[in-house]
């Protein structure tokens, strides 16, 4: 199905989710984003990506936060942010849709992650 929503909190941001938006905007340009808390928008259907709010991370689902007991966990044990997770499951594919050749993506993707993504996390 085609993501129509990306789906965020309102009020108040920060870096994680949005850097999170633009990612997700980038992959889905079609998408509306949404800032709400309303619960008939933070619950996953199929065409739609929520994160940073939703107390869930469920990537079959498509939603992504961090603010849940317990929180998710990169497997070194540092925490993720929206941020991370969203780059853990969707960077790859971003970084093809910004034209980085096939065989350079993983070690992009590898060193982003522990430079950028990762200080944000945390």
């Amino acid at each position: 199905m085609t993501i129509t929503h990306l789906v965020t909190h309102s009020g108040g941001f920060h870096a994680d989710e949005l850097l999170s938006s633009v990612i997700l905007t980038r992959l889905f340009p079609q998408a509306e984003l949404i800032r709400t808390r309303d619960n008939d928008w933070v619950t996953p259907s199929s065409d739609k990506i929520i994160y940073d709010v939703g107390r869930d991370y469920n990537a079959e689902a498509q939603i992504f936060d961090h603010h849940q007991r317990p929180n998710p966990l990169r497997e070194d044990e540092q925490p993720y942010s929206s941020f991370g997770l969203i780059w853990a499951h969707y960077g790859r594919e971003y970084l093809a849709a910004m034209d980085v050749p096939a065989a350079n993506i993983e070690a992009i993707h590898d060193k982003f992650d522990s430079k950028f993504v990762l200080p944000i996390d945390l």
